[in-house]
Parts: structure tokens; C-alpha cells; sequence
């Protein structure tokens, strides 16, 4: 019975990680979106970079109401934004170390 088991949770990790890893290319950025975004819309940002599932390079800024925008990276707006997000990294980082 141990032996039965043993198998059966071994079965579910393996099928699990496989799943995952599966998983992984359905959260990848496949275009960029086509207008700006406001800078007020935008609580952050995360980088991808091109991989065997992600065909793009991509600057995904994640907004206030929960969405990932897939934006390009070689525009000129973007990098305007990541500027203004690092600034504000930077200004909070001073305000903390005074303390």
C-alpha cells in the first residue's frame, strides 16, 4: 500500500512540473500593444527577453488595475516611462535611508 502510494505522489509531481513548465510560454508577451500608456496608470514594470517560447524582447508595465501591458522596448515613450519609475525608486530609497 506504501509502495501504491509512493508512486501515485511521485506520478502527480512529475505530471505537475511538467504542467508548469508548460505553462510558462502562455505568459509571455507575442506582440506589442499599439498606443501609449499613461504614466498614472502604471505601478511598475518587469523585462523579458527573447527565449525558446517568447519571440520578443518586451517591456511589461503592470498597472493599477491589474493588467501587463507588452509594450516595445526601442520606444522612445518607454524608456521615458522606466526613467520616471527608477526616479521614483530612487527619491523613496533616500526618504528610507535618512531614517
Amino acid at each position: 500500500m506504501t509502495r501504491v502510494s509512493a508512486s501515485v505522489i511521485m506520478l502527480m509531481v512529475v505530471a505537475l512540473s511538467v504542467l508548469c513548465t508548460d505553462a510558462s510560454p502562455l505568459s509571455c508577451c507575442r506582440k506589442y500593444t499599439k498606443g501609449m500608456i499613461k504614466m498614472t496608470y502604471i505601478k511598475g514594470y518587469s523585462i523579458q527577453t527573447i527565449t525558446r517560447h517568447c519571440h520578443i524582447d518586451a517591456v511589461i508595465f503592470h498597472t493599477n488595475g491589474g493588467k501587463n501591458i507588452c509594450t516595445d522596448p526601442s520606444k522612445g515613450w518607454v524608456m521615458e516611462i522606466i526613467r520616471k519609475l527608477r526616479e521614483k525608486v530612487q527619491a523613496i530609497n533616500k526618504k528610507h535611508s535618512r531614517v
